[in-house]
């Protein structure tokens, strides 16, 4: 439930089921439980949100749902590039954060513009502050929008040092300036943390998002909730680094002293230094930067287990927002993969076409994130050449880099697809488009008959049985490495394999190496995708080695051959 995902003793089980049964009780609508647990019963991701109701009309009530601010910070570079494209996107009826109508939720929430610098003294236009510029933004959304926060729009300022005005220090500044200011104001229970990069692919957010601060005043349930990266896996190596943090921009809960005492460990456990200016701004790791990296690596460290144990649950994950990185998405296809979410945080809205681009071709072919250099070189072919998707590709494909992996039997996959999808495209690649070309000839070769394959190493077993599989019908190929083979028998082209009278005819010295050796020298080669079985008889045992193949298996035990291999 919390953010390691343990599984729970079956009291806990029965108290969580009790919890819920309790919830539904009280609201008419089953509330969403952190990661996995299910939505209202209300939620549909498809259709408005129903309000939820509240038996009870006193707002002092313990269960009446919280008071939250909507925290967007930003730098007054972002204002036109992307604060104000963002919120317009509010306006539109699929993007519309709330359901409206009368509603327990109506009204609790409030939009909090964080900003470090005067507002009233910069401009975002001629003649135009940048308070004035908010409040132009504020009533373009139309009042449909702006009721969804009953408590209107509010500017707060921060302070923010000039030695800290860079980007690993600016945004744990930011972050706790934030949690610190919107909690001054007395009258938030929760904030939620929107960055400008943060957009809504479904309608009735703002809803979804309060559903989700609902019978946590005291912060019983959580101090975050949010989601950890749902991108691709090489930016940051993050499967490697087994990096499942909770992003920044969550729902924090305000009521809790004990969230300042944690917060004070973490700067504590991580000072500052040369990753950042800001204590507990990250770990001095590789992509480690930021609060949310910090306090993720300091409940991570065994040096504190012990008070682990007493907080590990109030990290909770959600599906109501995504964290996608920097992953270009759809909202189509966040509707389908994640149909629970209503938010996505990402730079690529923002991010030109060639840097993504040249992103995701690095990736398709070399499973890898590019270097820095590498990414502006690529970003300079596609201007210089007007290239499309594919031709990036293809140029990826001829680079030394797939070179060496072709020469290593390590073929990129994205390479031999492309091959293989638009062949006329790439007819002038003939290096990589190499194992394709085998590939097509191999797949229609004599298409009528069984083809099997052998390699065994004394040519007697087979030498006799070849003439009953031919009347069967079968092609048989022999790749046998002994000097007494006949010439139609011998191998041809055998990988790896070989007869060494030291050993006899077993796979040491270390079979196991050997197993896996002739698995790489083999999963690319076409005449294997061709191959409808293997026959073993000398040794029998060396069957072992096609086993990873999928194929058939004809084992012809000779009783001169039984114990060998």
């Amino acid at each position: 439930n919390a953010e390691y995902g343990e599984p729970f003793g079956d009291e806990m089980q029965v108290g969580r089921l009790v919890a819920l049964v309790c919830c539904a009780w009280v609201t008419g609508a089953a509330v969403s439980e952190s990661s996995g647990g299910p939505l209202p019963a209300a939620f549909s991701p498809d259709t408005a949100v129903a309000p939820l109701r509240h038996p009870d009309p006193d707002p002092g009530s313990p269960s009446w749902p919280n008071q939250l601010a909507v925290a967007i910070p930003f730098h007054i570079s972002q204002f036109h590039t992307k604060l104000a494209s963002a919120m317009a996107r509010w306006s539109r009826p699929e993007f519309a954060p709330c359901s409206g109508g009368a509603s327990a939720l109506e009204g609790r929430a409030t939009l909090v513009f964080l900003y470090t610098g005067d507002p009233d003294k910069d401009q975002v236009g001629p003649n135009q502050s940048l308070r004035s510029g908010l409040a132009q933004l504020w009533n373009q959304l139309g009042e449909k929008v702006t009721q969804c926060f009953g408590g209107g729009m509010h500017i707060l300022e921060l302070s923010l040092d000039s030695a800290h005005d860079r980007y690993s220090d600016a945004p744990c500044v930011f972050f706790n300036g934030m949690l610190e200011r919107v909690r001054e104001q007395g009258v938030y229970d929760h904030v939620y943390q929107m960055e400008t990069d943060v957009l809504p692919v479904k309608p009735n957010w703002l809803d979804a998002v309060l559903h989700e601060t609902v019978f946590n005043q005291d912060c019983e349930r959580y101090w975050q909730r949010g989601s950890m990266a749902h991108c691709q896996v090489h930016q940051g190596r993050l499967a490697e680094r087994y990096d499942v943090h909770i992003n920044g921009n969550s729902i924090w809960c305000l009521r809790d002293p004990k969230l300042w005492e944690f917060l004070d460990r973490v700067q504590a456990f991580y000072p500052p230094g040369d990753h950042s200016g800001v204590a507990g701004c990250g770990t001095a790791k590789w992509a480690e930067v930021g609060v949310d990296h910090a306090m993720y690596r300091f409940r991570r460290d065994p040096a504190n287990f012990e008070y682990l144990r007493t907080i590990i649950h109030l990290f909770t994950y959600t599906q109501t927002m995504l964290n996608k990185c920097e992953d270009a998405y759809t909202v189509a296809g966040i509707k389908a993969d994640h149909p629970r979410t209503f938010l996505v945080h990402s730079k690529a809205p923002y991010l030109p076409e060639a840097v993504l681009m040249a992103r995701e071709a690095v990736v398709e072919v070399f499973q890898r994130w590019p270097e820095q250099d590498e990414q502006a070189r690529l970003q300079a072919l596609i201007g210089q050449h007007g290239w499309g998707k594919h031709q990036l590709l293809a140029h990826l494909c001829q680079s030394a880099e797939a070179q060496e992996l072709i020469e290593n039997n390590n073929h990129p996959p994205r390479c031999q697809q492309l091959c293989d999808q638009h062949r006329r495209l790439f007819a002038n690649y003939p290096k990589f488009c190499q194992l394709s070309l085998l590939r097509e000839q191999w797949v229609h070769w004599q298409r009528d008959k069984l083809y099997l394959w052998s390699a065994d190493l004394d040519p007697g077993p087979l030498t006799c049985s070849m003439p009953v599989l031919h009347d069967a019908g079968a092609l048989v190929h022999t790749e046998v490495d002994s000097p007494s083979c006949p010439e139609h028998m011998c191998k041809d082209r055998l990988k790896l394999l070989r007869a060494d009278s030291g050993r006899g005819v077993s796979l040491d010295p270390c079979p196991n190496y050997m197993r896996h050796a002739f698995f790489e020298a083999y999963k690319n080669d076409p005449e294997f995708e061709r191959v409808d079985a293997f026959i073993c008889s000398y040794p029998a045992a060396n069957c072992e080695l096609f086993m990873p193949f999928n194929r058939s298996l004809i084992v012809y035990v000779t009783w001169s051959a039984f114990d060998f291999g």
